[in-house]
């Protein structure tokens, strides 16, 4: 089992685009899998009643009754992952579902604000690691990359940067599809509808290295460093 959180200060960086696709390859794989949305738009229910494979998948929202630590031990209790969305700011909640989590991954574009913003959040999940006491596996995931072989100057930068800090970047990026963009729209997840696509096989890559994260393979962390 395990506990997913997409976390970054900084509001458009792929959070809920990522959380979404985490969702669809959980389920693609055979998963049991819940949301937990803390994006005050609310956009994982919505897109989920969308996708007929998806329309099952259990989205909690937090209430005046039952907050963070309540709903993800619901949803942990009744499920094999939680995937959490994160609203794009810093507020108690982000921490709560940081310091819950096994893995927590920052997307970042390739902004100078998205830069400072996913320096910023990782510092809170390495924050989050010190409170709860456990080992909580981390990874910036640069998003809305060249969908091409070839990396531009600003994403080797970036990693630089960001590695410069301590943190740890993922080796696959999530690359700037058209398919991302269009997949509120038309429901259509390359992952879950099309898995011999090039679209497809970004994420699956994105997928895999996340998982051997929360696993501690230690090749994968000496990938990206």
């Amino acid at each position: 089992m395990a506990i997913v959180t997409f976390a970054q200060v900084k509001g458009g960086s792929g959070k809920t685009t990522a959380a979404m696709c985490t969702v669809a390859e959980l389920v693609a794989r055979g998963e049991t899998v819940a949301a937990l949305d803390l994006d005050p738009n609310r956009p994982l229910k919505a897109f989920f009643a969308k996708v007929p494979e998806l329309t099952r998948v259990e989205v909690a929202v937090p209430d005046g009754e039952r907050r963070v630590t309540a709903l993800v031990r619901d949803l942990a209790s009744k499920h094999n992952h939680v995937v959490i969305d994160l609203m794009g700011a810093a507020t108690n909640d982000t921490q709560v579902a940081m310091a819950l989590a096994d893995l927590v991954i920052v997307p970042s574009q390739m902004s100078e604000t998205d830069l400072r913003c996913g320096v910023e959040t990782w510092r809170q999940a390495e924050e989050a690691q010190e409170i709860s006491g456990r080992r909580i596996a981390r990874g910036i995931l640069l998003t809305r990359t060249a969908a091409g072989a070839a990396r531009p100057r600003v994403e080797a930068f970036l990693r630089e940067q960001y590695q410069r800090v301590g943190a740890h970047v993922l080796t696959a990026a999530f690359g700037d599809r058209a398919a991302w963009k269009e997949m509120t729209y038309t429901a259509h997840i390359p992952h879950l509808h099309d898995r011999g696509s090039n679209a497809a096989a970004n994420f699956v890559g994105v997928f895999d290295e996340m998982m051997a994260l929360i696993a501690g393979d230690p090749s994968t962390l000496a990938s990206a460093a």
